[in-house]
């Protein structure tokens, strides 16, 4: 058993990961072993499931997923990564990937199962569509903020930029972040496309 325990541990010394649950849970085993000499039918079967995550197959299935990472799945990793540093969720992957001041540490490509876990839901497909879209106002253009927008009701103002993932802060249809230039100001804002519409063309 303890050899078992041991072989696991050195599989994941070797890939760099002795920061995940798994290397923390065999060391715990690993202690265990030492003072009691015996582990518990769970924690047998724990250990299975652990050693099944980190046999040849399952590393040789790692590194053929890490070899055909594309830029599309590095892009929208990042803007999952910067969503869910804002939202609190899945803290875990994301400082594992992230700096605190929000950087995305190089050299690192996710397992797939954590890329599934923050890419493939709904409300990580609503931000990756939101900033991936083709925006409906151009830089330089005009628009107005729609009477329901929380701030500059009803107020023109100028296309200044669009936002990328550090400024994306919702899932919602729309949500687009941009940033404009209210009429009268000195101070640009960043606002969400759904709350302008488009400037009506002097005739």
């Amino acid at each position: 058993m303890q050899q078992r325990i041991n072989n696991t541990l050195g599989r994941m010394m070797i890939t760099g990961d002795e920061g995940s649950w798994d290397y923390g849970f065999l060391e715990s085993l690993q202690e265990q072993m030492t003072t009691r000499g015996s582990l518990s039918p769970r924690q047998q079967e724990i250990l299975q499931q652990v050693e099944g995550r980190w046999s040849d197959e399952a590393l040789k299935s790692r590194a053929t997923w890490t070899e055909s990472w594309t830029e599309d799945q590095d892009s929208k990793f990042n803007i999952a990564l910067q969503y869910y540093r804002k939202t609190g969720y899945y803290g875990n992957i994301v400082y594992k990937y992230l700096t605190t001041e929000g950087i995305r540490c190089t050299g690192m490509t996710p397992s797939e199962k954590e890329y599934n876990k923050l890419v493939l839901n709904k409300y990580a497909a609503g931000v990756i569509r939101n900033i991936q879209s083709e925006s409906k106002f151009p830089v330089g253009g005009t628009a107005i903020f729609r009477t329901g927008a929380r701030t500059n009701k009803n107020k023109p103002c100028v296309i200044l930029k669009h936002g990328n993932a550090e400024h994306v802060n919702s899932h919602a249809k729309g949500a687009k972040p941009i940033q404009v230039l209210p009429i009268g100001s000195s101070t640009p804002c960043w606002t969400e496309e759904r709350w302008l519409k488009k400037a009506k063309k002097k005739k």
